[in-house]
Formats: C-alpha cells, sequence, structure tokens
C-alpha cells in the first residue's frame, strides 16, 4: 500500500470515506430481505459484507498509519531545539581583582604630612616609562612588592616598586613621599608591600597599580 502512503492527506481520507460506501449501500439493499435479527442473513450475503467491511476497515487504517508517519517525518525534519541560556546579569569575575582596596586618587596623591606611618597605601607613579606597563600586566593583586630606594643623579629621592614575583619594576613612589621616606629611614632603604589594586588596561587604557606598604624589608 505504499501508494496510498504517497497520496495527498485530502486524497486519502476521501478514499478512506468512500471506502465505507459499499457496506452502507450493501446494507441498505439487504436490510429488508434479512429481517431485524438477520435471521434470513444468507451466506453469501454475510462474505460479502464482512469483504466490504474489511475493506472499509483497511483503508481507515491505511490513512491513520499515513498521517502518523507524516507527523513523525515532520518532527524529524525539524532542527533540535537549543534550550535558551539564562542571560547572567552578574558582574564578570576578574580574576587579576581577588581582593581590591579601593581608595580616592585624593587620597593616593596625598602629601605625607609628619611622617611614615605605617601600613599606608599609595599609588605608583611613572607607570608610562621603561616598560612597567608590560610589568604591571603581568603582576597580580597580592603580589609582593619590594619599594627599594634608588637614587640617580638627578633624582636624590628615587623610590623604585619593584614585583618580588616577575623581579620588574611596576613604577616609582610620588615625590613627596619618596622624600618623607628618605627622612624616615636610612638611605637605600628598602620596605615591604604588597599590590592592592591593578587598574585601567581596557579600552585602550594605561594599567596602574595602587599599593600597600607594610613595613621595612628584613633580609632572610
Amino acid at each position: 500500500m505504499m501508494w496510498f502512503y504517497k497520496l495527498k492527506r485530502t486524497v486519502r481520507i476521501i478514499i478512506a470515506v468512500v471506502a465505507w460506501l459499499p457496506v452502507f449501500i450493501f446494507c441498505g439493499i439487504i436490510g429488508g430481505d434479512i429481517g431485524e435479527n438477520a435471521e434470513n442473513l444468507q451466506t453469501w450475503q454475510a462474505i460479502v459484507f464482512l469483504l466490504l467491511l474489511a475493506v472499509g476497515i483497511a483503508f481507515t487504517v491505511f490513512a491513520v498509519l499515513a498521517r502518523k508517519r507524516e507527523k513523525q517525518a515532520e518532527r524529524d525534519a525539524q532542527p533540535a531545539a537549543v534550550p535558551e541560556r539564562k542571560k547572567d546579569t552578574s558582574p564578570a569575575a576578574d580574576v587579576r581583582r581577588p581582593s581590591v582596596i579601593t581608595m580616592s586618587d585624593a587620597a593616593i596623591r596625598a602629601p605625607v604630612d609628619g611622617g611614615i606611618k605605617l601600613p599606608m597605601y599609595t599609588k605608583a607613579v611613572g607607570v608610562t616609562f621603561d616598560n612597567c606597563q608590560s610589568a604591571i600586566q603581568k603582576s597580580n593583586i597580592g603580589d609582593a612588592v619590594l619599594i627599594k630606594h634608588k637614587p640617580t643623579d638627578e633624582y636624590e629621592n628615587s623610590t623604585d616598586i619593584i614585583n618580588a614575583r616577575t623581579r620588574q619594576r611596576i613604577g616609582r613612589i610620588n615625590s613627596d613621599l619618596a622624600w618623607s621616606m628618605l627622612d624616615a629611614f636610612d638611605d637605600d632603604f628598602i620596605l615591604d608591600g604588597v599590590i592592592a589594586d591593578i587598574t585601567g588596561g581596557s579600552d585602550g587604557q594605561n594599567y596602574g597599580c595602587n599599593i600597600k606598604i607594610t613595613g621595612e624589608h628584613t633580609a632572610e
């Protein structure tokens, strides 16, 4: 019956309906002869009725099976539905900022009056010179730093900030604070600290770095 499955749905329905017409016509013809309880039904009449009934049932079953095949083919033809991911509205995690300590620029840049009180926070300056941008980019918040007095012919108070892990300079201490450190500690002093915050680095901005100075360095 593959020819039947290949027909259009409307044609199959029409055939299935028409297949029942001979049953009703035959029943109408012999209805008056067989009596109320079919006591006069002859053998050939019963055989013909059963054959016509079988034809009607067969085409009805074929029509139902053909429709099921069509539905299955439609489902198979549809692409698999991909569940929509729930939009994550939480702030993106920044592995470089596990414990950020934020301070205002005014507080970080403020001149030091009345000596040095540790621990204290400050901002690295000169971060756009001498490959400091690359050094900051390789640094992580929480990295230990060394604050080393490193005088030059031009700047007696020059003090470098060096990442103890990468051994690279990430900037300098601002001039006012460097003078205060020079007054409070001996020449060639070394202080310990940590990187408290790494700023910038997006939309073409330069990297910046804030540090926490914890105390004088003790050589192990």
